[in-house]
């Protein structure tokens, strides 16, 4: 888990939920995935914080950075799967 969607203060139905995984990584047999749900906005992709984010991800999905990316969902958001009804 890289960054987590916190509900607390978001409005909205299907925010009425715990915290969830926004960005991520992890691997997949010898291969690793990146995942970030940012972006959808266009004025996102000028922010650096972002685009830091996003070439970080490719360069470790590429292999060209090492960092360990040890499954963690259950520690950082252990409640993720739970919705309520």
């Amino acid at each position: 888990m890289i960054l987590v969607q916190e509900t607390a203060l978001m409005q909205g139905d299907c925010y009425r939920r715990p915290d969830y995984p926004n960005t991520w990584a992890r691997r997949h047999g010898q291969g690793r995935v990146f995942y970030t749900a940012l972006g959808h906005r266009e004025e996102v992709w000028t922010n650096p914080f972002f685009q830091a984010l996003v070439f970080g991800g490719f360069a470790w999905a590429l292999g060209n950075v090492q960092a360990e990316a040890e499954p963690n969902l259950d520690r950082v958001t252990p409640r993720a799967n739970q919705l309520k009804s």
